[in-house]
């Protein structure tokens, strides 16, 4: 028995659905801009796929553990931006590759977290 999608899946897809919206109000900030549409409408695509995928669906295992707090979604900064622009530049982009480049910049971003003077000496990052 199926028992619908996770809450992190339903977190990640109203995630998506809060940024088509910022996305559309940016489209009537800018004059009907097409690549905001473009990607309103994208993320709209993402979000009602997002909750079709098997719970056990990999990169949304690794999403949660990257960019997720318990259940949320709360993506840091490469996701976000990626996020937001998700078909902009490139109209043809899919949707799996674009959820593997996510786990990809979710990495990035967690290997990031509290790294920004650089490598420390063993035993010396307050981090690990």
């Amino acid at each position: 028995m199926d028992a619908g999608p996770s809450p992190f899946a339903r977190s990640m897809a109203e995630f998506c659905r809060v940024t088509a919206a910022w996305r559309r109000r940016k489209a009537e900030e800018y004059d009907r801009d097409e690549r905001n549409l473009r990607t309103a409408a994208a993320l709209k695509e993402l979000a009602d796929y997002i909750p079709t995928l098997s719970a056990d669906d990999p990169r949304l295992i690794e999403l949660q553990r990257l960019a997720g707090t318990g259940d949320d979604f709360t993506p840091d900064q490469r996701v976000l931006y990626e996020l937001g622009r998700f078909r902009f530049h490139h109209p043809d982009a899919g949707l799996d590759p674009f959820l593997e480049i996510l786990v990809s910049l979710a990495e990035a971003d967690r290997g990031e977290a509290g790294h920004f003077g650089g490598r420390l000496p063993e035993g010396d990052d307050p981090w690990e």
